[in-house]
């Protein structure tokens, strides 16, 4: 997956065609039980996110999820696109929620280099889709 642009349905969106090996995984439900909070891996090792202000004082662990949300306007995609590039992670998720069409694909072009796009999978949900999506 990584290189690619999903639905939330995990349907391929970026018109590189159907996704290898697709047809080779396991159907899981979307209904698991969810994993056993006394069996969790511990969050132990900082993960350096390449944005000096968030790693000083908002400091992430390796393995743990970030939300970023605040109102338009104030730079969102800009840090988000700061950490994929410069992060030390070696597996991007990216989930665009909300976002308008163009945004999507103007995240994608100007704030991913070569290098981020292809250790990363971007998940679109965007704002013209179902909420429950």
């Amino acid at each position: 997956l990584l290189g690619r642009v999903l639905d939330a349905r995990g349907e391929p969106i970026d018109g590189k065609g159907p996704i290898a090996g697709l047809d080779e995984m396991v159907p899981r439900s979307l209904y698991q039980k969810p994993a056993h909070p006394i069996e969790r891996e511990v969050i132990r090792k900082p993960l350096d996110l390449g944005v000096r202000a968030i790693n000083a004082l908002l400091t992430a662990g390796r393995g743990q999820r970030v939300g970023i949300m605040a109102g338009s306007g104030v730079g969102k995609s800009v840090l988000l696109g700061m950490m994929a590039r410069h992060t030390a992670a070696d597996v991007n998720v990216i989930a665009l929620i909300g976002e308008r069409g163009r945004e999507v694909k103007e995240f994608i072009e100007s704030r991913l280099d070569a290098a981020a796009r292809a250790r990363t999978v971007v998940v679109v949900a965007t704002v013209t889709m179902v909420a429950l999506m």
